[in-house]
């Protein structure tokens, strides 16, 4: 097979019965093509047993920057930048990193069609890219903390959230 895309490789079994790790499988099932390609993508799951996390880890990890409407700055979206007032969720907005500007969801929307791809190690082979729901023209930051507010309920409902929302592993309390 010369070229495998393997989806939501988290969700995958530990084995393949008594063949061993699927992923592994799926790798070897390309070794007789110079030009073979292997895509793995995942929303990933709990720390310990990610698949997708160590793959990222050992990409040039791409993060799609986007500038602010303000200063011009390149960012990466990150979730810490979101605010909102007292637990209202309609006062939602996401913040430039630099000059503190707020954005609306159009800015951030509008943003996206100025962001380029950068890589943190762009000295190695395997490509490797990571989003998170605030670069989704589909979803507006209220949503999203009106979503986070309710899902800091449990460990389990703020386990889905971070994995769904923020593409984040999730890490069990009290591991190290």
């Amino acid at each position: 097979i010369r070229v495998v895309i393997c989806d939501e490789v988290d969700r995958y079994p530990a084995s393949a019965g008594t063949e061993g790790d699927p992923v592994s499988l799926a790798k070897a099932r390309t070794k007789t093509f110079h030009n073979r390609k292997l895509v793995l993508m995942s929303t990933p799951g709990d720390e310990a047993t990610s698949r997708i996390a160590p793959a990222f880890e050992a990409s040039d990890q791409r993060h799609y920057l986007v500038p602010c409407h303000a200063c011009g700055h390149m960012q990466r979206m990150q979730w810490r930048q979101v605010r909102w007032d007292d637990g209202d969720a309609s006062t939602a907005r996401y913040e430039c990193e630099q000059c503190e500007a707020h954005w609306t969801d159009g800015d951030r929307i509008a943003a996206l069609q100025s962001g380029v791809w950068v890589a943190t190690h762009p000295g190695r082979a395997v490509v490797g890219f990571h989003l998170s729901e605030l670069y989704s023209p589909f979803r507006m930051v209220s949503q999203m903390v009106a979503e986070f507010l309710g899902a800091k309920a449990s460990p389990e409902t703020l386990k889905t959230w971070t994995n769904a929302c923020l593409g984040e592993t999730w890490k069990e309390a009290g591991g190290d």
